[in-house]
């Protein structure tokens, strides 16, 4: 069977792997397993994954697609977690593979506290960061609270590299603006490795050799129209671990065909963030990338924010030091304008910056509150 009878075949759900159990899909022996990965658990159990050492290798060379472009002079600051979670290893692997230096920078740990990778960062003439785009903007403000420059006091930085969280177009301008140099979008889960990367260009395409990525309406029945949104249906072709079949991973995505200047001429990927961010209002959907492009519309942009659902509207708390040149009855009208909801505004302080300067690590954000999450 040719992979044009795909869409024949049965989804695989985030709830059949959860009911197959940790070992219900590892397909290698376990003498071949090099690694054990599993999700932080969102929404709900944490999803296990299995890599061999040729599935690390694997992933390395779909993070070296990056249009970062890493090469063997470049030191690499690596500030995902090392802890469970995937993209460290393979950003690791990626520079391994193209001779790169790696700087093992963990978050989330008191190891490695934020002063001190600002500081390693400009000591050790660092040339790409790699982390969770929250990272990167929790270590612009503690540069700012410690006094630095981030246009001046990094020169040797020439990228960054993210991935894990959602990044809309504004909020990718934005750590683009505080650092001073591109930023460099990738795409995956600890299920599956990196199914996209963006190039030079700011497209984000699919890594055709290793994956067949489907958009399927929401019963997961039909396909949707190319270039439209729907929610990805993930097959690796690669992976030997734990291989995936029609993997339903509830991320809302649209693909479209891409003659792109890079050179790449399959697919391009969008995110737009996770079924369950996903807040309606009778005709008004509004997804995660929605919300983000409205918070980062703003001026300033907040350094901390969440968004809360209501039962007519939203309420939006921010926190800035620049909080005297926002105009709250501005503030309110923008996003209400752009979102097309009522909005209630709490401009508050939500970021610890005395913890942030200190050895407390930091914790997984949650930006959007849905109602059925509330105590």
């Amino acid at each position: 069977m040719g992979l044009q009878y795909i869409q024949t075949l049965p989804i695989t759900t985030k709830q059949d792997l959860r009911e197959a159990g940790i070992f219900g899909h590892l397909a290698v022996d376990r003498k071949e397993i090099a690694q054990y990965h599993e999700s932080t658990g969102t929404t709900g159990e944490p999803s296990a994954s299995w890599f061999t050492q040729e599935d690390l290798v694997t992933g390395g060379r779909q993070i070296k697609q990056c249009g970062v472009r890493l090469i063997s002079e470049d030191l690499v600051l690596v500030r995902f977690p090392y802890a469970l979670a995937l993209p460290a290893f393979l950003m690791q692997q990626a520079a391994l593979q193209t001779g790169a230096g790696v700087v093992p920078a963990s978050g989330r740990t008191v190891v490695t506290p934020y002063p001190k990778v600002i500081s390693m960062i400009k000591r050790l003439a660092v040339t790409v960061l790699a982390g969770l785009p929250r990272e990167m903007e929790l270590l612009a403000e503690v540069a700012r609270l410690s006094g630095a420059d981030l246009s001046k006091d990094f020169p040797t930085l020439r990228a960054i590299c993210v991935a894990g969280e959602l990044m809309s177009d504004k909020r990718k301008q934005h750590i683009e603006k505080l650092w001073g140099v591109p930023v460099f979008n990738m795409y995956g889960s600890t299920e599956t490795a990196n199914i996209a990367t963006m190039c030079e260009h700011g497209n984000m395409h699919i890594v055709d050799e290793d994956f067949v990525v489907e958009v399927l309406n929401e019963e997961g029945t039909n396909a949707v129209p190319y270039g439209e949104k729907g929610f990805a249906v993930i097959t690796t072709l690669s992976h030997q671990g734990s291989p995936l079949l029609r993997y339903y991973n509830e991320d809302i995505i649209s693909v479209d065909s891409s003659i792109c200047p890079c050179g790449r001429t399959g697919a391009k990927l969008t995110h737009y963030g996770r079924r369950w961010e996903r807040i309606c209002f009778e005709d008004i959907i509004l997804d995660a990338n929605d919300i983000q492009e409205a918070i980062y519309s703003l001026s300033p942009i907040p350094v901390a924010w969440q968004v809360i659902e209501q039962e007519r509207g939203l309420h939006v708390l921010l926190d800035s030091h620049e909080v005297d040149k926002w105009s709250e009855e501005e503030v309110q009208s923008l996003l209400s304008s752009q979102l097309q909801v009522p909005i209630t505004l709490e401009i508050t302080s939500m970021l610890d910056r005395v913890s942030l300067m200190d050895n407390k690590p930091s914790t997984k954000p949650l930006y959007i509150r849905k109602r059925s999450t509330d105590a």
